[in-house]
């Protein structure tokens, strides 16, 4: 695993992005951790080093080559476009344009902002950026918005970049990542849930057991019953 993969997931727990215990889910399973960005993006050193993660990312998986706008959907996925557009400039020295969709729409001012914030240009090659992809709703109606909304010719969707994929189906036996693509959208994720696990079962982060045997154990109980494997 690369270092800043393991910064990544030291930098959740310490950040408490990520918990392990019980927790019951909107769904109703009760999950052996639980995964909440927003405690994580809550000051500058959170913010900062999760863009940087971001960043990695787009690097390894996608290519700076490869795009030339950073899409995040309301709204989780505002201050991490903003933000990686940021670390990607002073880091990096990459200018990339940024931007983000509205949940309701704007009824006065500039009429092109109604649904949509950014300068899209013809042509642009668009990353989207997000937390987690639970469903796929959010970014399928996201590259709805963009392509209904914007006003440009020949976008492509050069992919979805999220930090976190669970490896989960659902209840109907959907697994979201499937679903983007079949919508055509190649998904990324910089971390999934076995990798996280297999991490901290041999690693302590700040000199501290994040998960003992057992949670473990009952990790691998929760992925069989649930989890994925391909993708």
């Amino acid at each position: 695993m690369e270092d800043w993969k393991k910064g990544l997931i030291e930098l959740l727990v310490r950040k408490k992005g990520l918990l392990f215990g019980e927790f019951k889910l909107k769904s109703g399973r009760i999950s052996p951790y639980f995964f909440n960005l927003a405690n994580v993006i809550s000051d500058g050193e959170g913010l900062s080093k999760i863009a940087e993660a971001y960043g990695y990312g787009l690097q390894r998986m996608i290519g700076f080559e490869n795009f030339d706008y950073i899409y995040g959907p309301a709204y989780k996925g505002i201050p991490l476009a903003a933000a990686i557009a940021q670390i990607l400039y002073f880091k990096w020295g990459i200018n990339k344009r940024w931007g983000y969709d509205r949940k309701e729409a704007k009824e006065y001012g500039v009429k092109q902002e109604k649904w949509l914030i950014g300068q899209l240009k013809d042509g642009d090659r668009i990353v989207i950026v997000d937390d987690v992809a639970t469903t796929g709703k959010t970014k399928i109606d996201a590259v709805n918005k963009i392509k209904n909304y914007s006003g440009k010719r020949n976008l492509i969707f050069a992919g979805v970049l999220i930090l976190l994929d669970r490896k989960e189906k659902s209840d109907e036996g959907t697994y979201s990542i499937n679903t983007l693509r079949e919508h055509g959208l190649r998904v990324y994720a910089l971390l999934d849930a076995p990798e996280v696990f297999e991490y901290l079962k041999t690693t302590d982060v700040n000199g501290r057991k994040v998960i003992d045997n057992e949670q473990y154990r009952r990790f691998l109980e929760y992925h069989k019953k649930y989890g994925v494997e391909e993708g």
